[in-house]
């Protein structure tokens, strides 16, 4: 068979006693082209998630990422996955676009577990799309390599890829194996090389050359540029820079730094250490500054890149999963409905007892069997959502809540072309005086436990008014089946229009307005709680001024007052025959031109009360009522309350 009858993938394997590379074209579907071609990955961070998602879904444990800040000369992303074997690497370069993964061709390559595409050997979710995300770092750069190798395999594989026509190549139109056009959009030199350790497997994406603007993004030039215009012009207003930066170099190539870093880490603290007080130093901002903890006014672009990747993974929580808070950490637990109208009831647990035991919730702490962790420049990535420590606000109700749901719908009798198929998920929506930070307001859809867009703050197209507590929530919906199909090429938006999406949206609706209503009644409790409160503490410190003024007259026995709910003087006559003060309340006590419905109005008509039994007290103490009928004592208090009432406002 001659070299061009032979695959791809045999070629590669050949190379192992030519000793010489195999050059081979890209081919990518004319669909893709024009959606890479248009950026479809327009922050460094989503093409960084995209080479995460390729390694979680190699079944790999760790991913090390090297970005050789502050310069970004080049960046290293290395996992210890299953490896990429000749046969997909072929179907790699010869189908950009054309994942194999959740296929039955993935099977036969060994990207998906044998009994169900959806998932890899390992048994996690599949999350990311083989035929796309690698070729993401096209907004990084235009020339990587891809060094790989299988468990039990002698030799590893490298690709020298290089994206665009070389010099004097012509754009060629190529017809795919299913009869769809494509485009040579690359060329890639790929050769096998001897490796020791035959049991070791894994991947590495070494990109090189990167773009300048990429190097610009990550090295945030545009803050520093307009720092140091601001800088030589006294007119112009300055720029504050980032509170939290890696520093910049004075030239991109150099080695001297024009400004140093301000992290609050140290080279000396470990990975876990660095990231914790990363997390750390974003929270205390909250302390230092009264408005929300904006991430794009913190840190700049490198840091914030950092932080995105930590929420878009599936990575362990940093401190724990929402699912996981107990009641003993200061919160109340209410379980949401599923009803359109349903009504938000309260979650009897224990003080040790969480959520996940309780409903026996199913969306994990990080990933699906194995763990996976995350390293960036020493840095160990976890999900840094906060729900415990978080500050203090003016807010009358201080306590956390958290709002629970879980559904399952099946679609019955609607055909699945429609229905999009079966959905499952589970939810939560955490409230809290301030959430920190601001990014985090809002509400972010998670399939396979990872996602691709960071936190909706119009919590899918929520139209009632209410900004002061949504600026108060976190919400996260964990689909376990389904809503994956919604999900558009770039994995950072969704298909609004199906059934899945909309269906979420008619729920995550309906648990907002069950928080809003629980919300506001918790509120009217506590108010409720704390007008008494007050109400008591007034009524003592009245009762305390009256006895201290009767005992300087020289009366020890102050009179028992009662404020009566009765209309006539012969109704009241009964009471007084007990020995005590009555006074008919609805005649003492001036009236208001408010609605007496009113929470306000029940409060002033308290604090009317309690003056008018203390004037009382006072008056018969010093024997000033003794001349004076009932009815006239009664006029003579409302009088005076009338005027106090008058003087207060």
């Amino acid at each position: 068979m001659s070299s061009s009858q032979q695959s791809l993938a045999d070629q590669i394997r050949q190379s192992e006693t030519t000793r010489r590379w195999v050059e081979t074209t890209l081919s990518t579907d004319e669909r893709v082209l024009a959606r890479i071609t248009d950026g479809i990955y327009r922050q460094p961070a989503s093409a960084l998630r995209e080479l995460i998602s390729n390694a979680y879904d190699a079944d790999a444990t760790e991913v090390i990422i090297l970005t050789d800040a502050p310069r970004f000369s080049e960046i290293a992303v290395r996992d210890n996955g299953r490896g990429l074997s000749p046969e997909i690497l072929e179907h790699l370069i010869l189908h950009i676009g054309g994942s194999p993964k959740r296929s039955d061709y993935g099977k036969f390559l060994g990207v998906a577990a044998p009994d169900n595409s959806t998932k890899s050997p390992g048994g996690r979710t599949l999350i990311g799309k083989l035929g796309i995300g690698l070729f993401s770092v096209a907004q990084f750069t235009h020339h990587f390599l891809i060094i790989t190798k299988t468990a039990g395999d002698k030799y590893r594989t490298v690709a020298d890829i290089t994206l665009g026509l070389m010099e004097g190549q012509t754009q060629r139109t190529t017809v795919n194996e299913d009869g769809r056009s494509g485009f040579t959009t690359g060329h890639a030199r790929i050769w096998r090389e001897h490796a020791e350790d035959v049991e070791s497997q894994g991947t590495e994406i070494k990109l090189l050359d990167l773009l300048p603007r990429t190097r610009a993004e990550l090295a945030s030039e545009d803050i520093w540029t307009r720092v140091a215009s601001e800088t030589d012009d006294p007119q112009a207003k300055a720029t504050t820079p980032p509170r939290l930066h890696i520093g910049r170099m004075t030239t991109p190539q150099g080695d001297v730094l024009d400004h140093q870093p301000q992290l609050p880490w140290t080279e000396a603290d470990s990975p876990d250490e660095r990231f914790c007080k990363f997390v750390g130093a974003v929270r205390a901002s909250a302390d230092t500054h009264t408005g929300s903890v904006d991430l794009e006014t913190l840190c700049d672009h490198y840091l914030q890149t950092l932080w995105t990747l930590a929420l878009a993974a599936p990575l362990e929580y940093f401190q724990v999963h929402p699912f996981d808070l107990r009641k003993e950490d200061g919160l109340s637990f209410f379980e949401l409905e599923n009803a359109p109208r349903g009504q938000a009831t309260n979650l009897p647990i224990s003080g040790s007892e969480t959520a996940r035991k309780s409903l026996k919730l199913q969306a994990p702490d990080g990933t699906f069997g194995q763990p996976f962790k995350v390293f960036i420049d020493g840095m160990r990535l976890r999900r840094p959502i906060l729900y415990l420590g978080l500050p203090r606000t003016a807010n009358a109700l201080q306590t956390p809540l958290l709002f629970v749901g879980r559904h399952q719908q099946h679609f019955e009798g609607k055909p699945r072309v429609l229905s999009g198929g079966s959905l499952s998920f589970e939810a939560y929506l955490f409230w809290a005086p301030k959430i920190v930070p601001k990014q985090h307001q809002g509400v972010v859809l998670r399939v396979g436990n990872a996602s691709g867009s960071l936190f909706d703050r119009t919590f899918m197209g929520y139209q009632i008014q209410e900004q002061q507590r949504t600026r108060q929530l976190t919400a996260e919906i964990f689909v376990h089946e389904g809503l994956d199909d919604a999900l558009n090429l770039d994995r950072e938006s969704f298909n609004y229009a199906h059934p899945h999406y909309q269906y979420l949206v008619k729920w995550l609706h309906s648990a907002l307005r069950q928080f809003a209503n629980k919300h506001k009644e918790l509120g009217a409790a506590l108010h409720a709680e704390r007008v008494a409160a007050h109400g008591l503490e007034v009524r003592t410190g009245i009762d305390d001024s009256v006895a201290k003024a009767l005992k300087e007259r020289g009366v020890e026995d102050v009179p028992k007052v009662v404020l009566a709910d009765v209309s006539t003087l012969d109704e009241a006559g009964g009471l007084r025959s007990e020995g005590a003060v009555v006074l008919r309340r609805d005649v003492v006590l001036p009236p208001s031109g408010a609605r007496r419905g009113t929470r306000l109005e029940r409060d002033r008509r308290h604090t009317a009360g309690s003056k008018a039994m203390a004037l009382a007290q006072l008056l018969h103490g010093w024997g000033l009522m003794d001349t004076l009928t009932y009815g006239e004592q009664e006029k003579l208090i409302r009088d005076i309350l009338e005027i106090m009432m008058v003087e207060a406002k």
